[in-house]
């Protein structure tokens, strides 16, 4: 899955633009803490490995009734700290597609002027709900605009969920690979903790390996089946 970049190929290292994007609804406000922590030994771990902050350019959003650009596209090793989450409002996810759309172009224009060869961006994205949107088909028309194939950039989308999360919209706002945790394998911070890491894990082999490595297993998830992906 080591696409071209989008962008126009010239001399540079290869860089990978990554969105991590994590449900900060009201019903997160117990694992606000965890959140904020696992997040900091995120960044302090890609940060120890000089090949993974130089290849991984990461943004940090978080969506409720709006989404929020915790951390705008940096690298790693120009972090000197992040903000800290919080967790309140509903789960919508319309306004958070629309705004990844808007955070790529301008990311992979950025990247691009500075000299790096961007692959194609890749979304991890955690939650615990079911879409609040109203009407619920303007989620599903923005992360179709997101996916499109017709628009060059167009992400590649990992999805987590657990706790109220719906399976079938994890298999729809996926185009990679879904994981929905299992009843009664994991409490929900062990869920939380399970995939911030899993995702940790996935930037570390795609640096290593300049692809896109996606776990075939995430401790206490099961895979969901993509059928409705053609490749």
């Amino acid at each position: 899955m080591n696409d071209p970049s989008p962008a126009r190929a010239h001399a540079g290292p290869q860089g990978l633009p990554t969105y991590l994007v994590l449900d900060v609804s009201k019903s997160m406000k117990p694992h606000e803490s965890l959140l904020n922590r696992t997040l900091e030994d995120i960044v302090n771990t890609l940060y120890s490995s000089p090949r993974v902050s130089e290849f991984v350019h990461l943004s940090i959003l978080t969506f409720s009734t709006r989404p929020h650009v915790v951390l705008a596209m940096t690298e790693i090793s120009g972090l000197t700290g992040l903000p800290v989450v919080e967790c309140r409002g509903s789960t919508y996810f319309g306004p958070l597609f629309e705004t990844l759309r808007d955070r790529i172009e301008l990311d992979l224009s950025g990247l691009t002027t500075r000299g790096v060869r961007p692959l194609r961006p890749v979304v991890f994205l955690l939650t615990d709900g079911a879409p609040a949107d109203n009407p619920a088909q303007r989620w599903v028309d923005a992360f179709e605009s997101l996916t499109d194939p017709r628009w060059r950039p167009h992400p590649h989308v990992i999805t987590y969920g657990f706790g109220e999360a719906v399976e079938a919209v994890l298999r729809r706002m996926a185009t990679v690979a879904a994981f929905i945790a299992e009843p009664g394998a994991a409490t929900d911070t062990e869920a939380i903790t399970s995939a911030l890491n899993t995702m940790l894990n996935s930037l570390v082999a795609t640096a290593a390996g300049d692809a896109l490595q996606i776990p075939e297993r995430v401790a206490g998830f099961r895979e969901v089946p993509l059928d409705h992906v053609e490749f």
